[in-house]
């Protein structure tokens, strides 16, 4: 039975989506949450929803990108909590489409910095904690983007940043194992939520059908026939950083209704 009992989990990125599923999905299963994400709103909103009594939460405005910001957010758990048990990374930049002839590879180095550079950071800030803690979990949220292309939807730098992602988890994992630190790569596929739907609206609006209608040869070419979903995506992330994973490490994970099959 998953127990995530007086487990302190960062989360980075909380806003509406993944992030904050995360989050609910922490609390629900008896943990505690630090929450962080660029925009101090969407941590304070976070935290107003899923912990109105402040109880078992705390949150903070980060910048992955910044060293002092990922530093003050593990001081915030520190000073909250006194440990650190696990962290999950969704805050990533995403808004680079193309390819190598129709993209901006000038978007490399913003999306680099966010999504490897940012993570890393993090995680280093929070290691000296989650050793002293007795070990932990790291999750990294990656993307079917990292090994798999999808018609239409060119990835070309987003895909790249996801890739780093992977590298580092098997690395990471032989660096930090002796520490008692646990790291795996999440990579989901089509995630049906507000940003897909938004996203997918304007496409489908473009070519003059619906979006079921855009979206169902995409539907069509998963062998399940169903994408998933924040949910379920939360579901998975809290049983890699539960009891229940102690030996899952230095994995990359794909919740993708089997489409990279």
């Amino acid at each position: 039975m998953l127990n995530l009992r007086d487990k302190v989990v960062l989360i980075s990125g909380v806003g509406p989506g993944l992030g904050r599923s995360t989050a609910a999905t922490v609390l629900e299963n008896g943990g505690k949450v630090v929450l962080g994400d660029l925009f101090s709103d969407n941590a304070r909103i976070a935290a107003a929803e899923l912990d109105p009594e402040s109880v078992n939460s705390a949150h903070a405005a980060c910048d992955i990108t910044d060293r002092n910001q990922c530093e003050q957010l593990v001081a915030l758990a520190r000073s909250r909590f006194g440990r650190l048990d696990a962290m999950v990374h969704v805050a990533a930049h995403s808004a680079s489409v193309g390819g190598l002839l129709d993209g901006d590879l000038d978007d490399w180095e913003t999306v680099a910095r966010t999504n490897v550079k940012g993570t890393l950071q993090l995680t280093k800030a929070a290691v000296p904690l989650m050793h002293e803690s007795g070990g932990g979990s790291v999750v990294f949220i990656g993307s079917i983007a990292a090994v798999h292309s999808v018609a239409g939807i060119p990835q070309l730098v987003y895909g790249m940043s996801k890739a780093g992602l992977v590298s580092a988890t098997h690395y990471l994992a032989r660096e930090l194992g002796p520490l008692g630190i646990r790291i795996n790569t999440l990579s989901p596929g089509w995630k049906w939520g507000a940003a897909l739907e938004e996203a997918i609206g304007r496409r489908a609006s473009s070519e003059g059908v619906t979006v079921e209608e855009y979206m169902e040869p995409v539907r069509q070419a998963h062998p399940l026939r169903r994408y998933t979903n924040d949910e379920e995506v939360a579901h998975t992330i809290a049983f890699l950083v539960s009891d229940l994973a102690p030996s899952i490490t230095g994995q990359v994970v794909y919740i993708d209704g089997g489409l990279t099959a």
